[in-house]
């Protein structure tokens, strides 16, 4: 599904910015202003950009009383912060107001994914080790996974043996819809991943039909759908947050041990100001599993990593490729997964890998991916022998690094099913520490190594605080001195005409 990246197109001009460095000034005696907004405002052409205002500690209240009520969007009480809508001429005023700390670009967020089977995913990361869910073992039952993404589709995969709905909890941070639904596609894939259960490929012994069976990670998980992109995999990053804060006042309610953030941003400022990585700070700090993508720049070599990808704290996964074999001598890095360390601050991303290349997973019929790429769906009788071409298909195959984080999501719900104790800083700890090193691959492409799950519900490892990933430099120690620059360039050159 490479064409998929044409949604991508929207942030070529937060790109750009990159190569003004981490530091802009809109006036040198107002609050810093971050370069992606001044390259936004020159592209809208005197039209009017979204932005996030952050106030001075502890004063986001007098913020918004300082703050025209006509350019303000939302309040952003999780990071401290605002969201408004600047001009080139309003955008001086707004810096200049008092308790104004910092305005960042309210970024572009995306879903990226190319357009197999989830039983070889799951031989790959050790899985068929443990107790499958049909002899007792663990499915995740119990555990809260909140994914931000597209929207959820009422598909059986995500029921329980009652009938009964597993996704616990929706909400709209797009169109504010009430009914639970996926126009995008993209979302419901996710879903499948951590929590499918497998039951419209029912295999023979179990009293269906297929000799195949697609089931996700953790099988018996509840998913909390909360929906921050649109049909096309857009969205904004004051959605997103505004659904992290969401997660977390809803965290004892819906039972949200673990968030998967198949969604991805440009990074233009240091993590300490990147509004996405704050949220994600608040999420792990509340005892949130914090799950991300690293994202699928892997051409553009070292420094690729996207947000939120590159907080320090989120566990940041990249792709693997199991080659359709149960076995892993032959799995290697996909060459489309994000290498770090990443932009500004060098932290070691990602943390580790798991299988991302030809995933099978729930399909969301009628929605703009299953629209516009049919070729993502599987035909019904390549697992069910003998089946009408005609009957529709409940799963799609697609690859990328949104679809590697999911795995990892799941692998965490089934830790925390084991041990509910564990903080978010020991389910990192014993997933990178269980990992297999791949042959060949650098640890800026695969991390401490790919997952393997059997190890991590092994693994006894426990950590005082929250495991951040090591810092490995000042922003120019590993990466090139003008790769910043080079990210422009890159940015340009595969966006900028699609």
């Amino acid at each position: 599904m490479k064409a998929k990246f044409v949604v991508m197109a929207a942030v070529v001009m937060l790109a750009v910015v990159l190569a003004l460095g981490g530091t802009a000034w809109a006036d040198q005696s107002a609050a810093p202003v971050d370069p992606s907004v001044l390259t936004e405002l020159d592209a809208a052409g005197g039209g009017t950009v979204p932005v996030i205002v952050y106030a001075s500690p502890g004063h986001l209240a007098d913020l918004t009383a300082e703050i025209n009520p006509a350019t303000m969007d939302d309040s952003l009480t999780l990071i401290g912060a605002v969201s408004a809508d600047v001009t080139t001429s309003s955008l001086d005023t707004v810096a200049a107001l008092p308790y104004v700390d910092y305005i960042a670009a309210d970024v572009p967020t995306f879903s990226t994914d190319y357009a197999s089977s989830l039983d070889a995913t799951n031989a790959a990361i050790g899985l068929g080790a443990i107790t499958p869910p049909t002899q007792g073992g663990l499915t995740g039952a119990g555990v809260g996974v909140a994914v931000l993404d597209s929207g959820t589709a009422n598909v059986p995969d995500l029921d329980n043996a009652r009938g009964q709905s597993r996704v616990v909890a929706w909400a709209d941070f797009v169109n504010g819809r009430r009914q639970m639904y996926d126009d995008g596609g993209h979302g419901t894939f996710v879903d499948g991943i951590i929590a499918g259960n497998g039951a419209s490929s029912l295999p023979t012994d179990q009293g269906g039909k297929a000799t195949t069976q697609y089931r996700g990670v953790a099988p018996g998980a509840n998913i909390i759908s909360l929906k921050v992109l649109n049909s096309r995999g857009q969205g904004r990053a004051s959605s997103l947050i505004a659904a992290v804060a969401w997660a977390i006042g809803h965290q004892r309610q819906y039972d949200i041990r673990v968030m998967n953030i198949s969604v991805e941003g440009s990074v233009t400022t240091p993590a300490a100001y990147d509004p996405l990585d704050r949220a994600v700070d608040a999420a792990w700090q509340a005892g949130i599993v914090v799950v991300c993508s690293a994202g699928n720049e892997g051409a553009f070599g070292e420094g690729g990593i996207l947000s939120p990808g590159n907080d320090q704290f989120a566990i940041t996964v990249g792709a693997s490729d199991t080659q359709q074999t149960p076995g892993t001598s032959d799995d290697t890095v996909c060459a489309y997964s994000s290498v770090g360390p990443t932009l500004f601050d060098e932290f070691a991303k990602p943390d580790l890998v798991a299988p991302g290349n030809h995933i099978v997973s729930l399909r969301a019929p009628g929605s703009w991916i299953d629209v516009n790429y049919p070729q993502t769906r599987v035909a019904v009788s390549s697992y069910i022998p003998g089946a009408s071409r005609w009957l529709p298909s409940s799963y799609a195959v697609m690859s990328g690094t949104s679809a590697s984080a999911p795995v990892v999501a799941g692998a965490a719900a089934l830790m925390l099913q084991q041990d509910p104790s564990l903080t978010p800083g020991d389910i990192k700890l014993r997933l990178t520490d269980s990992a297999d090193a791949l042959a060949g691959a650098s640890s800026y492409a695969q991390g401490a190594g790919q997952l393997d799950v059997a190890a991590a519900l092994a693994d006894t490892a426990q950590t005082t605080g929250y495991d951040p990933s090591a810092k490995l430099g000042d922003g120019s120690t590993i990466l090139p001195p003008d790769v910043l620059l080079q990210w422009q360039k890159y940015a340009w050159s595969k966006y900028a005409w699609s």
